[in-house]
């Protein structure tokens, strides 16, 4: 839709640049450019990109570019990059232009959030664009100014905080990049590697380097710039991997690369240093490496399959920094066919769990001992329960018990480890399950000195600081938005929270959300659809356990929170954010011909099934050649999906027929349909049923 501006007259028009309007992206990259500064820069790719995404606005007056806006679109929310007026035109209305069509577009979300430098002196400008602050972060540089955070709200129910606050991305550089970053003279090429200081991703992104780099500094030639170079790089965290696995690693980076690209790796030092980052980013547990050098990222594939270590360029970060977040914070995968267990903590083996103790914190080891002892004791015992790694060590554990109707948390603890973030989440879960079970409908982690790693985790799952504690809801409802909200109101009054009025007919977007956060509630009055999608036996065993198989794996760690499923690229209508109904097909071996579960369907990505497979491995259970199975003509769909439910009483595919002609409606189970909401409650409600 175009718009004509008001201040400025008819002549200024705003709309969506298409992905083929070279000479307008051209124009948009040029005055990005003129205005880098303040902006931070964009590589021409990530405008393409976001041409192709549907988020890039241009500011047109007799077709000519005097403006544009720049933008992602994460979760529940909208994300400004960059919003910029030529400075000739200025003053006129355009920025509000912009903005007002962003909002006109997105309306169905709960608002728009940006980051500005304090010091450019914008507030102003900001508050009259119906901005108000929502506190501020350390900025890029030496000086780390501080950044405003700016929010825009859009009028939908404000559940406590809309604002994101994602977990960091760890992204591990090399010398090549940290160079563009940090020499003293201009490097070509550079700008690319630099868009990686830009303000907007300050509280996004982590740089980090390891040992490779360090000697890869040692080698600079100019004394003045070697320590030049040594003083950047204490503004930055530097990894510590195990010698002996980076060695290992490494073998086994150099084998695969001469089975794979015929390729004959060097490892001596001075040499082969490409493949000693991703040897340590591997073993240190971080799974990004920015590079520019073109025989590192050829050993991209490599890297991936061998140690999940993905190899990008820093525009890839910057464009993809969303994705990326995800796959690092939640990878499944690892959990998945490992010798991960969860197993109830004995009386009498506290001091062992002293690896959890949170000195940097100021816990005191009596006081953990001494609160993890009375756990153990007395007529209520609490539920305690560790989960331990492969070789048997502790990497997490809880205790929880009923009280004041609650189910009260008062130790929620995860080691510092690469699955810190995976294991925080699935715990949160399972902590909803658990509260869910027992038919309440607050859940509290009252532990003050749980992990970071873990309050991020809960504040991202919809979990409210109150306190030292952290609440959330688990409403086991599934019923219009009255009864939603009256049961939410009712148990947020119980726990001391407030709890907004939830209006029918809300949004896709928010409605997902609302269902995300309220686990497991439903809402049958939003726009939120539902579509009942068809899976082989084969697929549904190896996600959900059903029909179970010869070595069946453990419920607690085996569903995990996030997954993926593949098909034939040919479209139903599916869309994001909706609902899932999995209807277990049958085949020549296995039976099942019932709806199984129920999750919510987060994205769906068609592309080719290599990219498919390295965007979504972290995920697990799929290989590439089961992905490339599943194309057709080069091509397949994602389903990426969370929260799943397993039905404890699966419904029958006649009985589904039966519901179905009972709305006076039909239902095909041959290729993914869409249900009506009705439909969807009826077989929900059955298949929840325990009677």
């Amino acid at each position: 839709m175009v718009r004509g501006g008001d201040e400025d007259g008819p002549g200024v028009r705003i709309r969506q640049v298409e992905p083929g309007e070279k000479s307008v992206i051209a124009a948009i990259i040029e005055l990005g450019d003129r205005a880098s500064k303040t902006l931070g820069f964009l590589t021409p790719s990530a405008f393409e990109q976001a041409a192709a995404k549907g988020t890039l606005l241009a500011a047109l007056r007799d077709d000519a570019v005097v403006g544009y806006a720049l933008y992602a679109l994460p979760r529940q929310q909208v994300r400004l990059t960059h919003l910029c007026v030529a400075p000739e035109f200025r003053g006129r209305g355009i920025a509000r232009l912009l903005v007002d069509e962003i909002s006109r577009r997105h309306s169905d979300r709960f608002g728009i959030v940006l980051k500005c430098r304090r010091d450019y002196g914008l507030d102003d400008m900001w508050l009259k664009l119906d901005f108000q602050p929502r506190g501020e972060v350390p900025g890029r540089g030496k000086q780390r100014l501080p950044l405003g955070v700016w929010w825009r709200d859009h009028g939908h129910p404000d559940l406590f905080s809309v604002v994101e606050t994602p977990a960091l991305l760890t992204v591990a550089m090399d010398w090549n990049v940290f160079a563009d970053l940090h020499a003293s003279h201009d490097r070509i090429g550079a700008k690319e590697s630099k868009g990686l200081l830009a303000d907007w991703l300050a509280d996004l992104v982590e740089l980090v380097v390891t040992p490779t780099l360090l000697r890869e500094l040692n080698r600079i030639s100019d004394a003045a710039e070697r320590r030049r170079q040594r003083a950047e790089v204490q503004g930055y965290r530097l990894l510590n991997p195990d010698t002996n696995l980076v060695d290992d690693m490494i073998q086994r980076l150099v084998t695969t690369a001469r089975e794979r690209l015929g390729s004959e790796l060097s490892t001596r030092p001075g040499d082969g240093e490409g493949i000693r980052y991703i040897a340590e980013a591997a073993t240190a547990g971080v799974r990004l490496l920015v590079t520019r050098d073109d025989s590192l990222l050829r050993l991209a594939e490599v890297a991936l399959d061998v140690c999940q270590v993905r190899i990008l360029r820093p525009v890839d970060v910057a464009v993809h920094v969303d994705e990326l977040t995800r796959a690092q914070v939640y990878q499944p995968a690892s959990l998945l066919d490992t010798e991960y267990s969860m197993v109830t903590l004995p009386s009498g083996t506290e001091r062992n769990q002293l690896d959890f103790l949170d000195r940097p914190g100021g816990e005191r080891q009596s006081v953990f001992l001494a609160r993890l002892r009375e756990l153990a004791v007395g007529p209520l015992r609490w539920e305690r329960k560790q989960i331990r790694d492969p070789d048997g060590h502790p990497v997490a554990f809880y205790a929880a018990r009923v009280r004041n109707h609650e189910l009260v948390v008062p130790f929620l603890r995860v080691r510092s480890t690469p699955l810190a973030d995976t294991l925080a989440r699935q715990m949160l879960f399972l902590l909803r399950k658990r509260c869910r079970e027992l038919r309440l409908s607050v859940l509290r982690v009252a532990d003050p000195h749980a992990p970071a790693v873990v309050r991020s985790a809960a504040i991202d799952d919809g979990f409210v600081p109150q306190g030292e504690d952290l609440v959330a809801l688990v409403i086991d409802v599934c019923g219009d938005s009255e009864a939603v909200g009256t049961a939410a109101s009712n148990a947020a009054a119980r726990a001391g929270l407030a709890f907004p009025v939830l209006e029918p007919g809300m949004s896709a977007v928010v409605a997902s959300s609302l269902e995300r956060r309220l686990w497991p509630a439903k809402i049958t009055d939003s726009d939120l659809e539902t579509f009942l999608v068809p899976i082989q036996p084969q697929w549904s065993s190896m996600l959900f356990g059903i029909p179970a198989s010869l070595i069946p794996r453990p419920e607690e760690l085996g569903i995990s929170r996030e997954h993926v499923y593949y098909r034939s690229p040919h479209s139903r209508g599916e869309h994001a954010p909706a609902r899932i109904l999995w209807y277990g097909s049958s085949d020549k071996g296995q039976q099942i011909s019932s709806v199984i579960g129920c999750s919510r369907l987060e994205e769906v990505v068609v592309d080719d099934p290599v990219a498919l497979h390295a965007r979504f491995q972290h995920l697990g259970v799929w290989s590439r050649e089961h992905v490339e199975g599943a194309a057709d003509k080069g091509r397949a769909l994602a389903l990426r999906f969370a929260d799943t439910e397993m039905f404890p009483k699966p419904v029958s595919l006649q009985r589904l027929k039966a519901l179905a002609g009972a709305l006076g409606q039909t239902v095909t189970v041959r290729s993914t349909s869409k249900i009506s909401t009705e439909l969807f409650a009826a077989v929900y409600q059955e298949g929840r049923s325990t009677e």
